[in-house]
């Protein structure tokens, strides 16, 4: 069967067996626990070199699609063949502009948890209220849980919100006031763009290299113009994936410290990265720094639990943007939340989110040229550098004639710069890996060739 399969493949014969493979699973042929061919076996049938076949059969392996036995010899894995996922309709539309993260299997922990709240809890502990700054019991567990990223907090200074969005708007809202100018990356998030229109503030953008913010450009900014608060994304920054290194992290603090202004630290992006040893900004300059995070990177964007801890006298402050807006988190969510951090649910979907975004930049990673993108191993997004004579539009426009969906670049400009010649790619949004690789095989097509010529180009 894996010989049949191979036989009109064009890519190279390592990924031939691979995608063979896959396919095989996929389609059934191959079922959880059949044993595979040896590599020498394997090799000799399809006349190649056994370093090939080891080759696949190791990266088969690193993606959780089949295990090695020493004795016993190498079997399909039962847990990837169930997860993999059905190729998808190949004339609908596949799906990489909106930031979506893949989700663990939740049917088992949202089980036990919605059972041990229908036997264990009354009704005022799920529908009652609860203060603006959530329950006693969820900050303390939430608290916990921010400390692993090495925050030096309290639960009193920590304030319960419904996800990441909203304690950025809280944050935005009780820290500046209207027509007031933030400092942020000069690429950004476009939810935050949204927030800061919506609250009628102004953005100003501050250049950035490879290593992120600027802090001699932010500085400059600083003594030209009166900025009211700077909002950062230190880790996985979205789009460009840049991480500000220690040194660069000191040399920002020691600007907003010289010029008095506060810090709004965004790490909703760089929850599932391991410890790295690179303190959190709100470490460093804890009298004025907001750090805000949500659960939502973890268990998916339905999950709208997230957090602003900030300095204990401006927590009172920080309460009143939640209260202004929604009154408190919703307390059965919050719950479910301080659940799952307890009894380590939470731990173990970050190490699933850390497989999978593993396997899925795995999958990238043997596409030469979107292999350039400057990416992080625990990112769910890409930032593609397009190659001569790609613009940005023109990218974005040929992807969507092939049926990829792609965010176009001047959402996350700040202000009128020119456009970068590049993309982001959200390698998390696609089904599966199968629907991802579909994505990357047609993306890289697209780069191969030319662009068509843009009707006003000349």
């Amino acid at each position: 069967m894996i010989y049949e399969l191979i036989q009109n493949d064009l890519r190279p014969r390592y990924r031939g067996v691979v995608q063979a493979v896959i396919q095989g699973i996929e389609q059934f042929k191959l079922l959880p626990g059949q044993q595979l061919p040896t590599q020498r076996d394997l090799a000799t049938e399809l006349d190649m070199a056994v370093a090939t076949v080891g080759r696949a059969y190791s990266e088969l392996e690193s993606q959780g699609f089949i295990t090695s036995q020493v004795g016993r010899g190498t079997f399909v894995t039962a847990q990837r063949a169930a997860s993999w996922g059905a190729a998808s309709d190949a004339a609908a539309v596949i799906e990489m502009g909106i930031y979506r993260v893949p989700v663990p299997p939740l049917k088992a922990p949202l089980d036990s948890v919605l059972k041990a709240l229908l036997t264990g809890s009354t009704d005022a502990q799920v529908f009652d209220g609860a203060p603006a700054a959530g329950r006693v019991d969820h900050r303390l567990a939430l608290n916990e849980w921010v400390q692993g990223f090495g925050i030096g907090s309290t639960p009193d200074q920590l304030i319960v919100t419904n996800g990441g969005q909203h304690a950025a708007m809280c944050a935005i809202s009780t820290l500046t006031h209207a027509g007031d100018l933030i400092a942020t990356e000069m690429l950004t998030d476009p939810r935050m763009k949204s927030i800061v229109g919506y609250l009628d503030r102004r953005l100003v953008g501050i250049v950035m290299d490879e290593d992120g913010l600027i802090p001699d450009s932010l500085d400059a900014i600083c003594r030209e113009e009166r900025v009211a608060a700077i909002y950062c994304t230190p880790r996985c920054q979205n789009p460009t994936n840049a991480t500000l290194s220690m040194a660069r992290r000191q040399e920002l603090v020691d600007v907003a410290r010289r010029h008095d202004i506060p810090i709004v630290e965004s790490d909703i992006y760089g929850t599932v990265m391991p410890p790295d040893g690179i303190l959190p900004i709100a470490a460093l300059a804890p009298e004025r720094t907001h750090f805000l995070t949500s659960l939502g990177r973890i268990l998916g964007p339905g999950m709208k639990i997230g957090c602003v801890v900030s300095p204990l006298s401006a927590a009172r402050r920080m309460q009143a943007g939640v209260a202004m807006s929604t009154g408190f988190a919703t307390p059965i969510a919050a719950e479910i939340a301080a659940r799952w951090i307890r009894d380590g649910t939470v731990e173990g979907m970050t190490q699933w989110q850390r497989a999978e975004l593993r396997r899925r930049a795995s999958v990238v990673s043997h596409f030469p040229l979107l292999a350039t993108a400057r990416a992080h191993p625990m990112s769910p997004h890409i930032w593609l550098t397009l190659p001569e004579p790609w613009r940005a539009e023109d990218f974005v426009d040929a992807a969507a004639a092939h049926k990829i969906a792609i965010a176009p670049t001047h959402s996350f400009v700040v202000g009128r710069r020119s456009l970068p010649h590049a993309v982001r790619l959200c390698i998390g949004s696609p089904a599966n890996l199968i629907e991802l690789e579909a994505a990357c095989e047609r993306l890289e097509r697209i780069l191969m060739t030319s662009p068509r010529i843009s009707q006003d180009a000349g």
